[in-house]
């Protein structure tokens, strides 16, 4: 069911931790199951320096997540909304899977 790429992911995730003096700290809800994600991010001259997450998440809203993190490094905080969790190869199998694409987005669907 899910790719072995982001089960290994899920159980060793690179953007996991808690990010002192964030600029932007949002927690993020899944209603309908109840995935909790919180997205630290540090801006310097409106580009997003670093990042993390933490949270109570299923392993597909946990791995997307922390591609989030991975992907929002480095970009203009403007082009955050433009970018989308289906773009992202590691988050592929949730194409198969209509019922999780809101865990998949949770990260995502931010008014950063």
């Amino acid at each position: 069911m899910y790719d072995q790429e982001l089960l290994e992911r899920n159980l060793h995730p690179e953007n996991r931790g808690i990010l002192e003096g964030a600029d932007i700290d949002a927690v993020l809800t899944n209603e309908s199951c109840g995935d909790e994600v919180r997205v630290m991010l540090k801006i310097k001259d409106g580009v997003v320096v670093d990042g993390a997450w933490e949270g109570r998440a299923c392993a597909i809203a946990a791995v997307s997540a922390d591609v989030f993190i991975e992907r929002v490094r480095g970009k203009n905080v403007s082009e955050i909304g433009e970018m989308r969790w289906e773009d992202e190869p590691e988050l592929s199998c949730v194409k198969r899977m209509p019922g999780r694409v809101k865990c998949a987005e949770l990260a995502w669907k931010n008014d950063f």
